[in-house]
C-alpha cells in the first residue's frame, strides 16, 4: 500500500507514520479539514497525492469533503469490526458484510442520524495501491454517538502491553518498531499524521496501529501453530488486536464539538 505524506516537505521516516486502515486515514485528513487545520483542498490533495483517486474511479475525495461541510454537527465514526461481529455497523446486510469482509467501515453522521456508510472493495488485481471505495446510504438511521473515550481507551491499551511485555518479543510485536509497508495488514496504509492533531492521539494511533499490524500477523501465524502455547498466544494477540482497533478508532475518527459537547 501507498504512503500518504501530510506535508510537502521530504518524506518521513516509517518512525514518524502510523499504521491505518484505508477508511481512517480517509478519516483522518476529512477530521483535520472539518477542524480547518487544513483546508478541503489540501486533505483532498494530500489523499490523492500517489497512485490517483484515493478511492478510485468512482470517489471523488473533493466533492465528498465537500459534502461533510455541508452536514450540520458532523461526525466520522471509524468501524473496525472484529470478524464476525456487526456491532457499531450501521446500515443493510450487503452494506454489514462489506464492512466485515473489509474489515472497517466508516459511518458519516450529523450526530444523530446516520447518513451514508463507507466501505472498501477487494482490490480488482494483485498488488493494487488503490482500493475502490462503495458508498451506501442510510438517510435517517439513529445512531448514538458519544463523547471521545480515547483516553480510557489508551489506558486500556497500554496496561495490557505492559502485563504482556514479556512475552512481546516472542510475538515478534514490538510496538516502538515501526511497520514495513509490505507487513500491513490488507487494505491498510502508512499516514502522516495531519496538522492540528493532538500529540497524544500521534503516539496513541502509531502504537494502537503497530499492534493491531503484528497482533494480526501473529494470529494468523499462531491460528496456523500446531505448538502447545500457540492457543495462549492466539487468544493473547486477539485481545491486544481487540484493545488496539478500539484505540485506532477513537484516534482517527472526528465528531464536531457541537455534538458531542455535554
Amino acid at each position: 500500500m501507498r504512503i500518504i505524506a501530510a506535508t510537502s516537505h521530504a518524506p518521513s521516516s516509517l518512525r514518524d507514520l502510523i499504521p491505518a486502515p484505508y477508511l481512517g486515514a480517509l478519516a483522518l485528513f476529512a477530521g483535520a479539514a472539518l477542524r480547518r487545520d487544513i483546508s478541503l483542498e489540501e486533505a483532498a490533495d494530500h489523499l490523492d497525492a500517489e497512485g490517483g483517486a484515493f478511492g478510485g474511479a468512482h470517489f471523488d475525495t473533493l466533492a465528498w469533503l465537500l459534502e461533510l461541510r455541508a452536514i450540520h454537527s458532523p461526525a466520522l465514526t471509524l468501524v473496525l469490526p472484529e470478524p464476525g461481529r456487526i456491532a457499531g455497523l450501521v446500515g443493510g446486510p450487503h452494506a454489514v458484510m462489506a464492512a466485515l469482509a473489509g474489515g472497517q467501515a466508516l459511518t458519516v453522521s450529523d450526530g444523530v442520524h446516520a447518513r451514508h456508510l463507507l466501505t472498501v472493495d477487494p482490490p480488482r488485481h494483485e498488488g493494487d495501491t488503490v482500493l475502490d471505495i462503495s458508498k451506501t446510504n442510510v438517510h435517517g438511521t439513529p445512531i448514538h454517538v458519544l463523547a471521545s473515550e480515547a483516553a480510557h481507551a489508551r489506558e486500556r491499551l497500554y496496561r495490557a502491553l505492559s502485563g504482556t511485555h514479556e512475552r512481546l518479543l516472542d510475538y515478534d510485536l514490538v510496538p516502538e518498531e515501526p511497520v514495513r509497508p509490505d507487513s500491513l495488514p490488507r487494505g491498510w496504509v502508512l499516514v502522516e499524521p495531519p496538522r492540528g492533531m493532538p500529540q497524544t492521539h500521534i503516539h496513541a494511533a502509531r502504537i494502537a496501529g503497530r499492534v493491531v499490524s503484528l497482533a494480526e500477523a501473529g494470529i494468523e501465524q499462531a491460528a496456523e501453530s500446531s505448538e502447545m502455547g500457540a492457543r495462549y498466544a492466539l487468544a493473547e494477540l486477539r485481545f491486544l488486536a481487540r484493545e488496539g482497533r478500539d484505540v485506532l478508532a477513537q484516534t482517527l475518527s472526528y465528531a464536531s464539538p457541537r455534538s458531542t459537547a455535554s
